[in-house]
């Protein structure tokens, strides 16, 4: 197959001034049910503890599960560990057990399954080479499971550092990054392994630049496989493409201006060949494809890509942060059409100031009337007087485009909880999910440096609900301890670094 290396220039540089926004109407979105890992029909939310300590191990992590009821969330939420409960492996310090999670269908019966980073694990003598573990649906929740590795694992690999799962070939594959990954002896160049049959047969393809129908050139501490999205960005025909970010990528003499690198449905070929994506007029330490995001943003039916890059410079604020939107259509990304957003430009609400952070997560789904829309976290935001504390910025669709449909700036004050500093609100973003007996999805949003109870970084995490023409209104804040979450609050947990 022809392989075709073309780097997409998508936006103009950041700054005061986005790129003119096309005029996509509101698609009509695809709404998605709650994990449901008991199988009871009522939804259930996993959420990463990383830095929970067991048995005396720092920093081992944990997975907090809060069960549906038909009375609400399960008073008796479950706390996962590794050794623990017939979770594979042991609860080591540094292992980081919850630092990523997915959602999948691993086992192929009628419970929703978990996969859970671990990318502080040693395997071997080889630290931190990382390791994924599968936990398995049932009716009694999540249990039992599977310990996957690389192949060949190596020290600083950082195996399970972000997950994705996907429909690449003809079956479902469960997408693991490893942005430590040394490539050649190019140290932390970077890759993603396609595990096939992960919970029985497992059948390894690693992938980085340069090979497999991925564009670009390994280099060191590029970190490609530190974000991943899988959609049809080609294609409608159920085949996926993957989208990796690589943010670490130097593009010319720029150095972590950030790179994301397209492998396209079907056979990873044409119609487009692979792409690797950038922005218009990189910069150093923008950090383009930190972030990842797939939805329907526009007319035609295919995911289009939302692009974090949190280290963005806005007219001369460091790391205010911004995000690209990257449309496709039958020939993939074209650059047609995308939309550069920072916040104080393009109907984001606020300003851009240095270290906001915003394109730290983003997420893609539908809170409100008009189709999907965008919600971005900006976890370095000063609100008030509380440095860090945070907010998420939320555009909504309509035909003028993204924003055309109101916007929204939520801090935790508008999330059931109270703005402090140094919470990080925004630090990551669910998947959109229905929790509730509508159309509407809802957003679970981490804070995972939220004081509990005078407890430094124990974390929390707000559940946004989708609300009509008003967008995500109410919440429920969740904690360990409380709101079905087992567990307790403790300082450094970082509850809601990840959620799954």
């Amino acid at each position: 197959m022809r392989r075709l290396a073309l780097v997409m220039l998508l936006v103009t540089a950041a700054g005061p001034v986005a790129v003119t926004a096309a005029g996509p109407a509101a698609a009509q979105p695809v709404t998605v049910p709650a994990p449901d890992f008991d199988d009871d029909g009522l939804g259930d939310l996993a959420v990463g503890v990383p830095g929970e300590d067991a048995g005396g191990a720092a920093d081992a992590g944990a997975v907090a599960v809060r069960y549906g009821s038909a009375g609400g969330p399960a008073p008796d939420g479950q706390v996962l560990l590794q050794g623990a409960g017939g979770v594979p492996g042991a609860s080591e310090a540094g292992d980081r057990f919850g630092a990523a999670l997915v959602t999948g269908q691993f086992n192929a019966d009628a419970y929703a399954d978990l996969a859970v980073g671990v990318p502080g694990e040693d395997v071997g003598g080889d630290g931190d080479a990382g390791a994924v573990v599968l936990l398995f649906g049932s009716a009694g929740g999540l249990g039992g499971g599977r310990l996957l590795t690389q192949a060949n694992p190596e020290p600083g690999d950082r195996f399970g550092f972000s997950l994705a799962t996907g429909e690449l070939t003809d079956a479902d594959q469960l997408l693991v990054g490893a942005p430590g990954e040394d490539v050649r002896s190019v140290t932390d160049a970077g890759a993603v392994s396609l595990v096939s049959r992960p919970a029985s047969a497992p059948d390894e393809e690693l992938l980085w630049q340069g090979v497999a129908g991925i564009t670009g050139t390994a280099e060191p501490s590029d970190a490609f496989g530190s974000a991943l999205a899988v959609g049809e960005f080609n294609s409608s025909d159920a085949i996926d493409s993957l989208a990796v970010g690589a943010p670490g990528e130097d593009v010319g003499d720029v150095a972590d201006a950030g790179v994301v690198n397209v492998r396209y449905a079907p056979g990873f070929g044409g119609p487009a060949g692979p792409r690797q994506l950038t922005q218009d007029r990189p910069e150093p330490g923008d950090r383009f494809g930190a972030a990842l995001a797939e939805g329907i943003l526009a007319v035609g039916g295919y995911a289009d890509l939302a692009v974090g890059a949190p280290g963005e410079t806005v007219a001369g604020r460091a790391g205010a942060g911004a995000v690209s939107l990257v449309l496709s259509g039958d020939a993939g990304f074209s650059g047609a059409g995308g939309q550069l957003f920072h916040q104080g430009a393009a109907g984001v609400p606020g300003a851009a100031e240095a270290g906001d952070g915003f394109g730290t997560a983003v997420a893609v789904g539908a809170f409100g009337d008009g189709g999907n829309a965008l919600a971005v976290g900006a976890p370095g935001e000063d609100v008030g007087t509380a440095a860090d504390a945070g907010v998420l910025d939320v555009l909504y669709n309509s035909d003028s485009g993204l924003g055309g449909g109101g916007r929204q700036q939520l801090t935790q004050a508008d999330a059931a909880g109270a703005v402090e500093p140094g919470d990080r609100f925004g630090a990551a973003l669910s998947a959109p999910f229905l929790h509730e007996n509508d159309v509407l999805e809802d957003l679970g949003v981490g804070a995972p440096g939220e004081t509990v109870g005078g407890r430094a970084g124990a974390g929390a995490v707000s559940v946004l609900f989708g609300a009509g023409t008003t967008g995500l209104g109410g919440a429920e804040l969740l904690y360990q301890g409380t709101g079905g979450l087992g567990g307790a609050a403790e300082a450094g947990d970082g509850l809601g670094a990840a959620l799954g």
